[in-house]
């Protein structure tokens, strides 16, 4: 169910409205109001700077109250409207559970603003709550994170945390065969995937004089190719382990490699049709 945000104009309360109905009965002051109405008010609040430390304390005693579905809303229409403000954003985080997603956007937006340690008091918390393998990826995020808002005799502790979870991420990938073994599994696998097409064609054109059902094999084929390329990825990941980013040049054969996959996956079908007899 899509629901939206309101504030009854009646009495002024919070309301999770549904989206698409036009009115609605206030279940705290009783009267009918009007959807866009009341979801009006809150487009207007939100978008008024001087309501904004108003909002904060309102989504703090609301998420008390009610869950943090509704304070999300509002945080969100005010993060959209000003977006270089970090109180919000960062409550728009700590909302969100410390979302994977939210917490990228909040330290791409403000990792590299230098600010008082003072005026940030929630850095150390969401530094506690973020640092994990799920967001290694943003390492160099949080590293700028720390240098601009921790306390200085605190930056030493995240940093030496960060190191080390990037060390232990990426322990095997350093490896120089992890690279080499990976982009010639790439273009091995791309040439055979593009290959798979004639070789598909003259396969039925052999089978369809043998057999009633020969895509069958094609099929059993495709499968088995796919499974094999799936299956040595798979492998190199568990040998080598994970990275923290990619050359332009292995970015451009990981994407004609799964480009190649569904090139064969199709020439399962195509090459089925289309036969060449010899």
């Amino acid at each position: 169910m899509n629901l939206e945000a309101g504030n009854c104009p009646k009495c002024h309360e919070y309301l999770l409205l549904k989206q698409n109905t036009p009115f609605l009965v206030c279940p705290k002051c009783g009267e009918t109001i009007s959807a866009q109405a009341a979801n009006a008010i809150v487009e207007s609040r939100c978008a008024d700077a001087n309501q904004i430390n108003s909002i904060i304390a309102e989504c703090v005693a609301l998420e008390m109250t009610y869950g943090p579905d509704l304070p999300f809303m509002l945080l969100s229409k005010v993060v959209s409207n000003f977006p270089h403000l970090e109180s919000p954003a960062y409550l728009l985080v700590k909302l969100s559970g410390y979302d994977a997603g939210v917490v990228y956007d909040y330290l791409k937006a403000f990792a590299n603003t230098k600010s008082d340690p003072m005026n940030v008091p929630w850095a150390e918390s969401f530094l506690d709550n973020c640092l994990d393998y799920q967001m290694i990826d943003a390492a160099d995020l949080f590293r700028n994170y720390v240098h601009n808002k921790v306390r200085k005799e605190k930056q030493a502790h995240y940093l030496n945390l960060i190191d080390e979870l990037v060390k232990e991420y990426t322990a095997k990938s350093d490896n120089p065969n992890s690279t080499k073994w990976l982009l010639t599994l790439y273009i091995v696998s791309s040439v055979i995937n593009i290959a798979m097409f004639p070789v598909m064609m003259l396969l039925s054109g052999w089978l369809s004089q043998k057999l009633d059902f020969y895509y069958i094999i094609n099929i059993i084929l495709g499968l088995v190719v796919v499974s094999a390329e799936i299956l040595l990825i798979f492998v190199h990941h568990k040998i080598y382990g994970n990275r923290l980013s990619i050359s332009q040049t292995e970015r451009l054969l990981m994407v004609i490699f799964m480009c190649s996959m569904v090139f064969a996956v199709g020439s399962v079908v195509m090459g089925s049709i289309w036969k060449i007899t010899l």
